[in-house]
């Protein structure tokens, strides 16, 4: 039976001690039995040897022994170590002893702990094992396999302790080492993985398990290692793996048997799963409406049986039953795996909708501007046309024009000058922005706003862009403007020389038979001088508002706001005797942004503010300067019965008039649009206790 077997022969005579040392491991067991013997001269020698080792068996001489002939060994030694006497002269002289006590102690440690078989044991796990003291930790035994995994012999490492054979490695130290010895003899075990350095210098990692037991009545720190080096660096290149593939901005999924056995966190955010945790076990079922589960199962297994992959556009449905478009890419593994690899299509999708969204919103804004785009490329001459500009051109949409062709498009008389603008754009980089008469496919004649510039690439023109517009309804709308402008400047003569004069002549005559009529007759004067003087006024005011509206009252300068106040006023008090006019306070001697027509707007004001009350109204007039808004403001207060308020915002409309106003409505419509063509504004207010306060404010003049 092979084994190990570790004698103790205890004898004060070292001839006895020598002898057995030499020969007795012949005589113990069988040639496989590897014999160790150590020796002790006396009781204390003894028990240290049996503190530091494991003792399978004692030898001792019967001369060891106490007063009353007992061995004192026997005193000193631990319960279940078993105990072979000897006699000295015997065992010094002859060889049959030897032999018998060599089968003594061979029986004994088989009889009383099966050392033998232990010791076999011991050595043919397939794991390391060591036994250590458990206060000292000093090395008790150790096996071969362990050995074999330091890669040194026995004797090198009897003396050793845990950290001797600890590499420097970050965060493992002798004093983490105390701590997980310290756990297994508070809790009797524990498991750990630790580095050790071979004899060869090479780090190797090691599971170990403590655990405290009780050997030949002692307590013992048991030590199992094995090595999973390969295990740890399989480990680590799997976590290596799983950091990559979660690091990537894509979902990866392996499935075993239709069921997901491994997800990164990209995949599970992608299918709607809070972790990668929560989708483990769901399958293709858990992914898809049944109409694409469907889809799946008759397009990818052919695939993949003929291929060993697919590829495609897959909708995922998430647990809250929301679609999202998916790219799949799923390759076939041994084992009914697959590897499935996956990007949403969501944020593509989006782009896609909202680029067609720009491309549909740019059509139609091209299509209701009758804006079109073009672009010469220069390497290649050729000319591309957005759709706008094919329908400008009346040509159908896959129409492919050359240069050439473009510029027959224009007018005759235009050809020449478009050429010109096309070379010197090409040749120095000007741009050109133009209108011209323009031809189209169909026979229509059309006015273009043509524009281009160079585009420029690497110090040189490399191509032209440009847009071309349809502006013939503007030109029309021009042309008859200029049109109207004309007739009302005919209409203005008519009104300021002819019919402004005759009723003056009127109004004279008239006057003059205040002397000749008796009392009826200077009622019918009256009503007739009323009228006169009224369609006077109607003709001041048309023409005023003609002079606006062809573009008479758009030119400004610099004029005097206190004289044209005063101006206005002393006209007033004569035309209306019976009302009061006054200043409240100075009139500012500022210059505001205006032209002649100011006058208009005091006089229709003052107008309006005496008309629309009783003859004895009191018109106050007063102006200050607001040096933040860079303006005059003028204010008109009359103390009659006021403007309702649902009528102050539109009584500058063309038309409007009080209910009893005799007016033609045309005079606040003109001090509107006059204000507005002098960059001001103008409103009403109410006046206190009653009344009404026309408020106008005037940009001042710039000072040169």
């Amino acid at each position: 039976m092979p084994g190990r077997l570790h004698v103790l022969v205890v004898s004060e005579d070292a001839a006895v001690r020598e002898r057995l040392a030499d020969e007795l491991p012949d005589f113990v067991g069988d040639s496989t039995t590897d014999v160790r013997v150590s020796t002790a001269d006396s009781p204390d020698g003894t028990r240290a040897e049996l503190e530091r080792a494991r003792i399978d068996c004692l030898v001792v001489s019967t001369e060891v022994a106490d007063s009353e002939g007992q061995p004192r060994v026997s005193k000193r030694r631990v319960d279940g170590v078993p105990r072979v006497s000897c006699e000295v002269a015997t065992v010094a002289d002859r060889d049959r002893d030897l032999d018998t006590l060599g089968l003594a102690v061979y029986d004994a440690a088989r009889t009383a702990v099966g050392s033998l078989d232990h010791r076999a044991l011991f050595e043919a796990v397939n794991v390391g094992l060591a036994v250590r003291n458990l206060e000292t930790l000093e090395l008790v035994d150790i096996n071969q396999h362990y050995l074999d995994i330091l890669g040194i012999d026995r004797e090198s490492v009897l003396d050793t302790s845990p950290t001797y054979v600890t590499p420097d490695v970050p965060g493992y130290d002798s004093e983490r080492a105390f701590d997980e010895v310290e756990t297994a003899r508070e809790e009797g075990e524990n498991a750990f993985t630790w580095p050790i350095e071979n004899a060869a210098g090479d780090t190797v990692w090691i599971r170990v398990s403590l655990t405290v037991a009780e050997i030949s009545g002692r307590d013992r720190l048991i030590s199992t290692v094995e090595d999973v080096t390969a295990e740890r660096r399989r480990e680590r290149d799997l976590e290596a793996f799983k950091g990559a593939v979660d690091a990537v901005d894509a979902g990866v999924a392996i499935t075993e048997h239709d069921k997901h056995v491994y997800v990164n966190e990209a995949a599970a955010d992608i299918c709607g799963y809070p972790d990668a945790e929560a989708m483990l076990g769901t399958g293709w079922g858990h992914l898809h409406d049944e109409a694409e589960l469907e889809r799946l199962r008759e397009t990818v297994p052919p695939a993949l049986e003929a291929d060993g992959k697919w590829q495609g556009e897959v909708a995922i449905r998430r647990p809250g039953g929301v679609l999202v478009p998916a790219r799949f890419s799923i390759t076939s593994l041994e084992g009914d795996r697959n590897v499935i690899v996956f990007q949403s299509l969501s944020e593509q999708k989006a782009r896609e909708d909202e680029l067609e969204r720009s491309r549909d919103f740019l059509e139609r804004t091209q299509r209701i501007s009758k804006v079109g785009g073009w672009e010469l490329d220069l390497a290649t001459d050729a000319l591309a046309w957005t759709d706008q500009t094919k329908r400008i051109h009346e040509v159908p949409l896959d129409y492919e024009p050359t240069v050439d062709d473009a510029v027959e498009f224009y007018a005759t008389e235009e050809r020449d000058r478009v050429r010109e603008l096309l070379d010197r754009c090409l040749s120095a980089g000007v741009p050109w922005e133009d209108e011209f008469r323009l031809v189209t496919a169909e026979g229509s004649e059309l006015w273009v706003r043509s524009r281009g510039e160079p585009v420029i690439r690497d110090g040189r023109v490399a191509a032209l862009r440009g847009t071309i517009q349809d502006v013939t309804a503007r030109r029309t709308r021009e042309d008859e403007l200029e049109r109207m402008n004309a007739e009302l400047e005919a209409l203005n003569r008519i009104v300021r020389h002819d019919i402004r004069n005759d009723m003056a002549v009127v109004v004279g005559w008239a006057e003059l038979l205040r002397e000749h009529v008796d009392e009826e007759g200077a009622d019918i004067l009256s009503r007739i001088l009323s009228t006169g003087r009224h369609t006077t006024e109607i003709t001041e005011v048309a023409r005023d508002l003609m002079e606006t509206m062809s573009g008479g009252g758009v030119e400004t300068r610099p004029m005097s706001l206190s004289n044209a106040v005063e101006r206005e006023l002393a006209v007033r008090r004569e035309a209306f005797p019976h009302a009061t006019f006054e200043v409240d306070g100075a009139i500012p001697d500022v210059a505001v942004r205006a032209n002649p027509l100011i006058a208009s707007v005091l006089g229709n004001l003052l107008n309006n503010a005496v008309q629309h009350n009783a003859d004895d109204t009191v018109v106050t007039v007063s102006a200050t300067v607001d040096d933040d808004a860079r303006t005059a403001v003028v204010r008109i207060a009359d103390d009659g019965s006021g403007i309702p308020d649902a009528r102050k915002s539109v009584v500058f409309g063309k038309g409007e008039k009080g209910l009893e106003s005799t007016g033609t409505g045309l005079g606040l419509y003109l001090v509107h649009q006059l204000v507005d063509s002098f960059g001001g504004e103008v409103h009403f207010e109410d006046n206190d206790p009653t009344g009404t306060v026309a408020v106008v404010a005037i940009p001042l003049a710039a000072v040169d």
